[in-house]
């Protein structure tokens, strides 16, 4: 039985021939999570169902429009405590579905927004807030087509490693060069004591080099081996934390494909300035 602090489901960004965002303005009713707002479409997932099964179903439903499994490209899990709900969990497995046409949707749930891609930041005020976080994503992945890609770890994805990867991409753009980085946890969960989405001693420190985060209201995130599988170079923080974590968690990088990584992922780095945090 899933608990009810759990929220477990399948949400998916659509897009139309053309290349816009077709989202979902939920019914300003106070029994509906989030009244009011913008959001993915999709829904709870039942039981028994896959993630793709359950994504299928709603969008279905939803929208009038029979996709096919095919149709849905996984973009990414997320496994945290829940924005949304004080206290809560949430397991939401997002997919992209492209190639959508607009003019034949029936939506049977709120009502069609179709935004621009490139005019998102006009609506950001009025996105749940998991939608918020997964749309960046999207739209910073879209930017970075083509861009190696390189992974810091720290613990809780709190700290250290949010600070390496705001850090790193400012001083890339500056260079002009083809890398971006992204960050993530190398614990299963951060600690308890780090509250809000990223550490304020974090902000700070950028805000004294001149650089404003750009992630700042993104949670913490662990990893996940399809992380490490679209990292071109992984760092970890700190080799007596981290070493032993990644190697617990997933004992597959310790060999085949993924050697050479884990050789990166252990080597020495400059000590960066937040030797006196604690993740």
């Amino acid at each position: 039985m899933t608990s009810p602090r759990l929220r477990d489901f399948s949400s998916a960004i659509l897009i139309d021939d053309t290349g816009r965002l077709l989202l979902q303005l939920r019914d300003d009713k106070p029994s509906i999570a989030q009244p009011g707002r913008v959001s993915f479409f999709g829904g709870r997932r039942e039981e028994g169902e896959t993630p793709l099964e359950c994504i299928l179903r709603e969008v279905t439903e939803e929208i009038g429009v029979t996709l096919l499994l095919e149709n849905f490209q996984h973009l990414v899990t997320l496994d945290i405590p829940d924005p949304e709900n004080v206290g809560g969990h949430v397991k939401g497995v997002y997919f992209i579905a492209r190639g959508i046409n607009a003019s034949s949707l029936n939506v049977t749930e709120g009502k069609l927004v179709i935004v621009e891609a490139e005019k998102v930041s006009g609506i950001r005020d009025k996105l749940t807030p998991l939608t918020a976080i997964v749309l960046h994503s999207y739209l910073a992945s879209r930017m970075t087509d083509g861009c190696k890609r390189i992974l810091f770890l720290c613990t809780g994805n709190y700290y250290r490693s949010r600070f390496a990867e705001e850090l790193f991409n400012h001083l890339s753009e500056q260079e002009n060069l083809r890398w971006r980085a992204f960050s993530r946890g190398a614990a299963e969960s951060g600690s308890p004591a780090n509250i809000g989405t990223i550490s304020r001693y974090v902000i700070q420190a950028l805000q004294g080099l001149g650089i404003s985060a750009t992630g700042a209201h993104e949670l913490p995130r662990p990893c996940s081996l399809t992380d490490f599988s679209q990292a071109d170079i992984v760092i970890g923080l700190k080799e007596a934390e981290h070493r032993s974590m990644i190697e617990r968690r997933f004992p597959a990088l310790a060999v085949g494909s993924y050697i050479g990584k884990l050789t990166i992922l252990m080597s020495p780095i400059p000590a960066m300035p937040c030797h006196t945090w604690r993740r």
